[in-house]
């Protein structure tokens, strides 16, 4: 059987966080606590069986950029 690399230290803080909270969390909560941990630390922590997933459904508050129209004043008018 082939040997895996060693977890990074960003994936090892991961792992910590996880332990430290006691419950589940998403990427965007881990985030919150660790700016720089992203899904890839997730995934080698999954793959190798030291944390599980499952899909949840959340409410989310999103900020969509959209066209609108922006209103100036003409100098000619009186």
């Amino acid at each position: 059987m082939a040997k895996r690399p060693e977890l990074s230290p960003v994936a090892k803080e991961v792992l910590e966080v996880l332990k430290s909270a006691g419950k589940s969390m998403t990427l965007a909560e881990i985030k919150e606590v660790m700016p720089n941990a992203n899904s890839a630390h997730l995934t080698a922590l999954k793959n190798r069986g030291l944390v599980g997933a499952e899909q949840v459904e959340k409410e989310v508050v999103t900020v969509a950029k959209r066209k609108v129209n922006e209103y100036a004043v003409l100098e000619d008018v009186e």
